[in-house]
């Protein structure tokens, strides 16, 4: 199974699923909670920069017009 990012409603003390996820019976899964108004975390967002290995030059440049547009997602330490 690969990581899924999935919306969800707490209601009357389950979690629902807004999304279809991708399950085995009983499958034991990882969950963090966020609620949706905050900002994504970075592994979620979706892909904006050109693949490293496909064009290495415009890899950096993206990273570097990132910094300079602050669309750079902050550092969480």
């Amino acid at each position: 199974m690969s990581i899924q990012n999935v919306r969800a409603r707490y209601r009357n003390g389950v979690l629902e699923p807004l999304e279809a996820v991708e399950l085995d019976e009983d499958e034991v899964v990882y969950l963090t909670v966020q609620p949706e108004d905050e900002d994504p975390p970075v592994w979620s967002m979706p892909r904006t920069l050109p693949d490293m290995h496909d064009d290495p030059d415009g890899f950096i440049k993206a990273i570097y017009q990132a910094r300079i547009d602050g669309t750079r997602p902050s550092r969480q330490r």
